[in-house]
């Protein structure tokens, strides 16, 4: 069972004890809580459920190709991970029925995994809704330790909202559904089924980086 519970508040050095709630919902819940984060045309499908997660595939209300994995705890409090068609990066999602967030707030969030604290991140909240864009190189180890850790806790240092921890039980089932729904989405830059020849005495700029699509795995 999920535990989406929120803790009192602690000390600057943050402990990595994490307090189990009684408040607890059914794996069953999961992909409800999914669907109801979204626009009544927005098309998800259930992927796999394994655990406390469920990773999920299908379209946004923009018709856009989007793949995620989600888990739903106590009092609605519910948290995602995505990547849209044509992205390099993912964005984290957390929601809470009883927010009520102005349009476009600048919000901090810290996320800890385990023993683990990341840095500050910077989010946008409108509604109930709280949006971290995560760039692609950060996003390698925040998905490792999402994949490989037991315990997530949510920090919300500039509001009165008391830390999140939830479980991580069936995440690396569900990532490995996730990564092979992405590997269907759209490529973030357009292929070609050529090759580009260099005309002659065509200068080309170098750059610093390659052009292989592929994802280390995470």
């Amino acid at each position: 069972m999920v535990d989406f519970a929120c803790t009192p508040a602690e000390p600057q050095s943050i402990r990595t004890m994490m307090r189990q709630s009684s408040s607890l919902l059914a794996v069953g819940l999961l992909v409800a809580g999914v669907m109801a984060s979204r626009p009544a045309d927005a098309e998800l499908r259930t992927l796999l459920t394994a655990g406390l997660w469920t990773a999920y595939g299908g379209t946004t209300d923009s018709q856009r190709a989007v793949c995620g994995i989600g888990t739903t705890g106590a009092d609605g409090r519910h948290i995602a991970i995505e990547q849209a068609s044509g992205e390099t990066g993912i964005e984290v999602i957390l929601e809470k029925p009883s927010w009520v967030i102005p349009d476009n707030t600048q919000i901090e969030i810290m996320f800890q995994i385990d023993s683990n604290q990341g840095p500050l991140s910077q989010a946008v909240g409108s509604g109930s809704r709280i949006v971290i864009r995560m760039p692609f190189d950060a996003s390698i180890g925040f998905m490792r330790g999402i994949r490989y850790g037991r315990q997530i806790k949510v920090f919300f240092p500039s509001g009165n909202e008391l830390p999140w921890t939830g479980g991580l039980k069936g995440t690396s089932a569900a990532i490995d559904a996730f990564n092979d729904c992405r590997a269907s989405l759209a490529p973030a830059t357009p292929t070609q089924p050529f090759r580009l020849e260099q005309e002659p005495g065509q200068t080309v700029p170098t750059q610093p980086f390659g052009t292989s699509s592929q994802r280390p795995r995470t």
